[in-house]
């Protein structure tokens, strides 16, 4: 996975060619994609937790408007399970982590990213793990203020998540 790098010059057509199932985000919202601002290129984890007992499936409700799993970057030196395992606690709170396992799958979005103010270009990397138990501390202020994570039922998880890259994970989570 490369670390973050620009992709200014590219048009949507661009990156619609390159990528013919990219989720450009047009949706009106604050994180719309913004034609003129610089595209930075990231290739963050997407994560699909699973609940230790229960067909449930953990999914965020960012406070922009819209749902999905839980992202994040893979800082430099750190392994993928380092970061799983560190987003997971970053934003969740939960502590122990049984399996994490990559998915040979990737998934691509394009939207304004809010807090970093800059476009951002995402190929999702799929990685699936599952939480050996409930025991949780505390998350910070911080990221309460990004998103909420609610246990969603396998049943509900297509129709619960709202972007299209994200929802392309999942079918192919569940088509493996």
């Amino acid at each position: 996975m490369n670390p973050s790098n620009s992709n200014q010059n590219s048009t949507t057509e661009d990156l619609k060619a390159q990528y013919p199932d990219i989720d450009i985000n047009m949706s009106g919202g604050a994180d719309t994609y913004q034609e003129g601002l610089p595209i930075v290129e990231r290739d963050p984890i997407a994560v699909i937790i699973k609940h230790p007992t229960d067909d449930l499936y953990l999914i965020a409700q960012w406070k922009n408007n819209w749902n999905g799993f839980l992202t994040g970057g893979i800082e430099e030196g750190d392994t993928l399970e380092q970061t799983v395992q560190k987003e997971i606690h970053e934003e969740t709170g939960f502590k122990n982590i049984g399996l994490i396992k990559p998915l040979d799958y990737v998934s691509h979005g394009l939207f304004f990213h809010i807090v970093k103010k800059v476009n951002r270009l995402a190929h999702y990397h799929l990685v699936y793990a599952e939480l050996t138990d409930l025991e949780q501390d505390t998350v910070s202020e911080e990221e309460l203020a990004i998103a909420q994570f609610n246990w969603i039922p396998k049943s509900e998880v297509l129709d619960t998540l709202s972007r299209s890259d994200m929802k392309s994970l999942w079918k192919y989570y569940l088509n493996k």
